[in-house]
């Protein structure tokens, strides 16, 4: 699990400063957060391949057809 380091801490005898991002196992990340050492990072957001280009023209509209309605014309 990636974590963001809040403070200063030793991960499996490596020092990890504050504000750096580590990848630790799960039961590691549970423990450094319960102490408030570390919370869960967030996922990178992946950049776009390639941008979409605006529409230049909106597409046409089909043309609705009259609906029908009923007769309100008394019987005889």
């Amino acid at each position: 699990m990636r974590v963001e380091i809040l403070r200063p801490v030793m991960i499996s005898g490596e020092p990890a400063s504050a504000g750096s991002f580590a990848e630790v196992s799960l039961a590691d990340a549970q423990m450094l957060i319960g102490l408030g050492k570390a919370r869960k990072a967030e996922e990178p957001k992946a950049p776009k391949s390639e941008p979409e280009a605006p529409k230049s023209e909106p597409e046409p509209k089909a043309e609705a057809k009259p609906k029908r309605t009923r007769s309100t014309a008394p019987k005889e």
